[in-house]
Formats: structure tokens, C-alpha cells, sequence
């Protein structure tokens, strides 16, 4: 009764079938009744051995569907990747492997004629295929339907697409089958992607595969300084105003380790100019100190100082320009200067105390000629030590330093006969000449 029961539903669900074919759907599941019946029943034990995994009895059955019925359903397709996975795994010659390898391309191929859903399919028979073959020398199949796939897909992309593409090109290179040029092309085409689809939508998947891309390529060999300049100086010397040129080979560039490259720097320049701001000012002002051209370097320190709102920060900016006028510019005024400046700005900030105090012990030639040079050149100590004192009372992290200078330069203080002598005594208002002109109090040593 069962089977009777059965045979029953088929031939009702057939004859069902056939009337969707002549609705407009014909051949679908065969040209007449009987082709019906049989599709169905194809369908129905390929279902059955498939959910029990039991592959070897569900592939005759595929394959009638695959060869005879390839538009009745898109399980066909589905899950002959297990099936065909399945019998890649387990071949026992290379042979074979490549048989069922072969047949798998093919079942994507057609189920992409029947079905459609190219960038989706093309994705899937790219990954399908690294997963069994990962020989790169034989990598053209799969790599040609990631590529296919990813120009289809639009701004919808396959995170796993591009980053198995990436991977496979990087790959291609060590083997000698593709140059320096293609990776890179492969990076900033990717990278372009993947911006374009950020801009639809936000997905932490596309995230990680920018990540993953760019750590590739970093790591791939490719990224070689000379090559990236080549490949993109004449059409960043041809296009100084896009921004979006410009931060691509940006990134490239920096993402190699090709920052002391004059493109890189050129670069950086042309940002700054399009969209100034107090950090590409610094970094600026870094690379060019490391040039050694130290104007450029103050150029572009006084910049970060004029962009930067935050005060704290900007105590900071005239702190490094106050440290460079005395040692490149040796003007010891306009440093003292930059440092007050500083502590306008942030007063807490005690590295400025600091810094005036050490300007001050360095200076040797304020009284030279007079006839008390010996007792007014030992006054500069005072107010030496009185901006010490004053870093780490601000700046209790100072307290160490500041304590061991006070110790050091409180030794060179007159003594008290001296101070007696000029009029003196201990506790004393006393106004420090020279360039100086601080005042302070009489102590002795």
C-alpha cells in the first residue's frame, strides 16, 4: 500500500510539473510525463542518499539529473559540492582528483547557465577550487572565476573572494609566475573594492578583509619602493589635486615602509596643502628632520602650532620648537621665548621649567667684560634653580631631575662674603641682567 501510495504522489506531482513546463517553463523536468516521473524520482533518491551522506549511492542519480534535467532544481547544484567534495577527498590517484576537480567546474558553470547568480556562483567555484587544488602553478581555473566574480559582484563583494584572491596572487608572485606589477595592481584593485563597497554599507566581514589584504601585500615581497614609484609618480605629478590618488599610493606607500621616499613625501606635501591639519603638520616637520633641513622642520612645526586648537597639545609644539632654536638656531632668547609660550598654553606643563633652566646654567658670555662678571654671572644660577623648583611643582613626575639640578647648580650660588660684599644679604629681591632679566632672591651656597 505504501509504495502504491508513492507511486501515486509522483504521478500527481508529475503530471503537476508538466503543466508548470507548458506555462512557460518546458523541458524543465523532461519533455513528456514519463521523463517527468523519472526526473522526480532521480530527485527524490539523489535527496534521500544525500542527507544519509551516503555518496556513493546518491552519484548515478546526480548525474542523470546533472546530464538530463540540469534546470530542475538548484539543489542539483547545491549539494553536489559536498558530493563532489566527497570524491575529491577521498581519489586514490591524482587522476581522479582532477576528474571529479574537473566536473565540479563544469557543475558551476552550468548551473550558472541555468540558474544564473554569476558573481555569487563564480565566487563559489573560485573558493571550491583553492579548497581542492592548491598547487599554484595549476591555479588558473579558480583564479580566473575569483576574478570574474568580483567584477561582476559589484559593490556587494565576497570578503572570502578577495582575500583568497589576494592571497593567490601574492602566492603567484613567489612563484615566479607573476611580477612585482601584478601584485600591486591586485592591491589597489582590491583596496578600490572594497572602499567603494564601505561607502553602500558597512560590514565588519569587508573590514577584516581590508585588513587581511593589506597585510598580505606588506608581507608578499611586492611592496618594493622602487616599483611602487615607478608604477605611480607620473600620475601623481599629472593629478596633484585627487585626494583619493593621493591617499591610495598614501597607504601603499606607507604600508610598504617606503615613508623615506621622496614620493612618499611629495605626497604627504600635497595632503597637507589640500587638507591642512596639525598632524600632517608634524609628521611633515618629522620627515624633514630626518633630512636634516631644518627650516622645513620649523616651517612646519609653526604650522602644526597655528592649526592645533587644543592648547595642551599645541604647549607641546612650541615646547619642540623652543628645543630647536637652541640647538640648530644656538638663539637661546627666542627659545626661552617658544617655551613661555608653552606654559601659556598649558602651565602645568614643567618640561617647559625645565627647559628654561637649562637655557639659563648654558649661558657663559651674558657679563663677560664687567667688573663684577664673576657675581653676576653666579646670579643666573638663581634663577636657574627658581625654574626648577617651579618644573616640579607643576610636574611632581620632575621632582627627581629637578632635584638633582637644583643640587648641582645651587653649588655654584656666591658665597655669603661675596654676596656681603655687593651689598647684599640672603632673601634679598635681586633682578638678574643680561637677556635674562628675572627676578629672584639672594641665597647663598
Amino acid at each position: 500500500m505504501k509504495s502504491l501510495i508513492i507511486k501515486g504522489g509522483l504521478v500527481l506531482l508529475s503530471i503537476m510539473l508538466v503543466q508548470t513546463d507548458m506555462s512557460g517553463q518546458s523541458g524543465r523536468y523532461g519533455d513528456t510525463p514519463e521523463d517527468s516521473i523519472r526526473c522526480l524520482r532521480n530527485l527524490s533518491l539523489y535527496s534521500s542518499h544525500h542527507r544519509q551522506e551516503n555518496f556513493e549511492e546518491a552519484l548515478p542519480y546526480w548525474r542523470t539529473l546533472m546530464d538530463e534535467f540540469p534546470q530542475s532544481s538548484r539543489n542539483i547544484y547545491i549539494w553536489g559540492v559536498d558530493l563532489l567534495s566527497h570524491f575529491i577527498e577521498n581519489a586514490e590517484t591524482e587522476e581522479e582528483k582532477q576528474a571529479y576537480l574537473d566536473t565540479a567546474m563544469m557543475m558551476f558553470d552550468q548551473r550558472i547557465e541555468y540558474f544564473g547568480d554569476a558573481a555569487n556562483v563564480l565566487g563559489r567555484k573560485g573558493l571550491f577550487y583553492f579548497t581542492h587544488n592548491n598547487i599554484i602553478e595549476e591555479a588558473a581555473p579558480g583564479y580566473e572565476a575569483l576574478r570574474e566574480a568580483l567584477e561582476l559582484s559589484g559593490t556587494n563583494p565576497s570578503p572570502a573572494v578577495i582575500t583568497t584572491y589576494m592571497t593567490v596572487t601574492s602566492a603567484k608572485f613567489r612563484a615566479g609566475l607573476v611580477d612585482s606589477d601584478a601584485v600591486i595592481d591586485t592591491y589597489t584593485y582590491l583596496t578600490e573594492i572594497i572602499e567603494e563597497s564601505l561607502k553602500v554599507r558597512s560590514r565588519k566581514g569587508l573590514l577584516q578583509a581590508q585588513e587581511y589584504v593589506e597585510s598580505i601585500f606588506a608581507d608578499s615581497g611586492a611592496a618594493d619602493c622602487d616599483a611602487i614609484t615607478r608604477i605611480f609618480a607620473d600620475e601623481v605629478s599629472e593629478s596633484p589635486e585627487n585626494v583619493e590618488l593621493l591617499n591610495k599610493v598614501y597607504e601603499l606607500l606607507a604600508n610598504a615602509g617606503c615613508t623615506e621616499t621622496k614620493l612618499y613625501l611629495d605626497i604627504t606635501e600635497k595632503l597637507h596643502v589640500l587638507d591642512p591639519s596639525p598632524r600632517s603638520a608634524l609628521t611633515l616637520s618629522a620627515m624633514y628632520r630626518d633630512l636634516n633641513n631644518d627650516d622645513q622642520v620649523i616651517r612646519f612645526l609653526k604650522e602644526a602650532v597655528d592649526l592645533q586648537k587644543d592648547p595642551e597639545e599645541r604647549a607641546n609644539y612650541y615646547l619642540e620648537l623652543a628645543i630647536i632654536a637652541q640647538n640648530v638656531k644656538n638663539d637661546k632668547q627666542l627659545s626661552r621665548e617658544y617655551a613661555r609660550q608653552a606654559l601659556q598654553d598649558n602651565p602645568a606643563l614643567g618640561r617647559a621649567h625645565m627647559h628654561i633652566g637649562n637655557l639659563y646654567v648654558s649661558e657663559t658670555d651674558c657679563f663677560a667684560g664687567a667688573e663684577d662678571a664673576d657675581f653676576k654671572n653666579r646670579t643666573v644660577y638663581w634663577a636657574a634653580v627658581d625654574r626648577f623648583m617651579q618644573a616640579k611643582q607643576v610636574d611632581p613626575t620632575l621632582a627627581s631631575a629637578a632635584d638633582r639640578a637644583i643640587e648641582i647648580y645651587s653649588a655654584y650660588f656666591p658665597d655669603n662674603e661675596t654676596i656681603f660684599f655687593h651689598g647684599y644679604t640672603e632673601g634679598d629681591s635681586y633682578r638678574v641682567g643680561c637677556w635674562i632679566n628675572e627676578n629672584t632672591r639672594v641665597r647663598a651656597r
